[in-house]
């Protein structure tokens, strides 16, 4: 296989850069477009939100199935980074429309969610089996991962600086309602000339089925095959329910920070400075990841991550801090956060040796795709975690910070994550026993066999 060029290094993760922009739309307005500009009754809503979430878990391997069945011309993963995002940009701008009646609008809305996040499950899939397809070199995908890391926390720190405030310019030059909807074919334009800059790089690396039709038929497999996949392989159990404990502390963060700023430290005018803190963090951990992978290797690395995030996340919880003293830990524990996001591509990348290994069937997009299921299960449980800390309270808008309901935040913020964020951290050094020397290993095998195989 071919080395990778440097220029495919340093701009692999490019296509995540303009996915952050687009995606980050409906990450931090979606709701709020719906109840506040489309005009939709907030039950509706709330409806459209149920039946949308549903649909975004049952995508998540549907996707993965889809593209490891698919044959096309330019290579089985490649190929999607060409045909995904502009599909997927245009039902999107649906997601962010105001046609018609209420009841109308939240079909529209819902039917430009549902096939959106279907395509976009799979061109994102597709990109992060690229990691593995391009290259079977240890170091090399740990370059990319890490390099996809950065551009992620760079796409994240630039929409959360420049996001409302070309959302609330295009607004006045049109409409309100319309300013979102400009935003996302904006993002959408940015999305695809990123992911399209990788595809045509990549052209000398993609996998074209008609090379090996004898490979083809071996990694040929049902969808029993692909889920068995899972059953079989401990390690990418183990990364999935670690992943869900990690993400579910980012997501419990930023959605307590407002009642932490406003009730336990009384400043909530420093939340935006908080939260563009923490895509910094985020980018630096991603920085530095690439050396600390190489140098203990990604499942070291990963462990020693979550033993920061928990340390930090319940020194928050147990020390009386201000808002400075706060920011401070905090930064410092979300290092446990943003270093493994970088390493999440290679080490679910490590998962697909293993379950060739395994079963002599490579299943990479199906893998890959799986990367994105711990996302859906943390965004479900922060909706009841965030609503029970609240409700435990007895929390009413803009009431007094009783003692009790400071304890409470504090406890949402920071002991509750922490716990998850334990659990996760048994799981993972239970179940993920990768090392670099087993990976070598396995591909040894892996390609002894192929190499018997086609001898005879």
């Amino acid at each position: 296989m071919e080395q990778l060029k440097k220029s495919i290094k340093y701009l692999y993760g490019l296509p995540s850069f303009g996915f952050q922009l687009f995606v980050n739309m409906e990450i931090f307005y979606f709701s709020a477009f719906m109840t506040d500009y489309a005009k939709i009754p907030a039950a509706i809503a709330g409806t459209v939100l149920m039946i949308t979430s549903i649909f975004d878990m049952v995508w998540v391997p549907t996707a993965g199935v889809i593209l490891e069945k698919s044959n096309l011309k330019w290579g089985r993963y490649r190929s999607w980074l060409l045909i995904g995002p502009p599909l997927a940009a245009l039902f999107f701008i649906f997601q962010f429309s105001n046609i018609g009646t209420p009841m109308v609008n939240a079909a529209i809305i819902s039917v430009g969610f549902i096939v959106s996040h279907l395509i976009w499950n799979i061109f994102y899939a597709g990109h992060l089996a690229m990691n593995s397809s391009m290259t079977k070199v240890n170091e090399e995908r740990i370059s990319l991962a890490s390099n996809r890391g950065m551009f992620n926390a760079l796409g994240a720190l630039l929409f959360s600086a420049i996001g409302l405030p070309i959302i609330m310019y295009l607004g006045k030059q049109t409409n309100p309602a319309m300013g979102y909807t400009l935003m996302v074919v904006i993002t959408g334009i940015v999305m695809i000339a990123c992911y399209y800059t990788l595809f045509f790089m990549t052209k000398n690396y993609a996998f074209h089925p008609d090379e090996d039709q004898e490979a083809k038929e071996r990694n040929k497999m049902s969808i029993g095959e692909m889920l068995k996949q899972i059953i079989v392989n401990p390690p990418l159990i183990g990364l999935m329910l670690g992943e869900v404990g990690r993400y579910l502390g980012r997501f419990i963060i930023f959605g307590l920070a407002f009642y932490y700023f406003k009730y336990v430290v009384n400043n909530i005018v420093v939340l935006s400075i908080f939260f563009t803190g923490l895509n910094v963090v985020s980018f630096s951990g991603a920085a530095i990841s690439n050396f600390l992978g190489k140098k203990i290797g990604t499942r070291r690395t990963y462990i020693l991550s979550m033993v920061i995030f928990i340390v930090g996340l319940l020194a928050v919880w147990a020390l009386p801090m201000n808002y400075i003293s706060f920011m401070v830990i905090m930064f410092l524990a979300y290092l446990g956060y943003g270093i493994p996001d970088a390493m999440g591509v290679a080490m679910y990348s490590a998962t697909v040796d293993y379950g060739e290994w395994k079963t002599g069937k490579n299943a990479r997009g199906f893998i890959m795709s799986l990367i994105s299921f711990p996302i859906k299960t943390a965004v479900l449980l922060r909706g009841v975690i965030i609503t029970a800390v609240l409700v435990s309270a007895d929390y009413v808008a803009n009431m007094e910070a009783t003692p009790e309901l400071i304890s409470a935040i504090k406890a949402g913020i920071a002991l509750v994550p922490g716990l998850f964020l334990t659990a996760s951290l048994i799981i993972i050094a239970w179940l993920y026993r990768i090392t670099p020397e087993k990976l070598d290993k396995m591909q040894a095998e892996i390609a002894a066999r192929k190499s018997k195989a086609d001898d005879e």
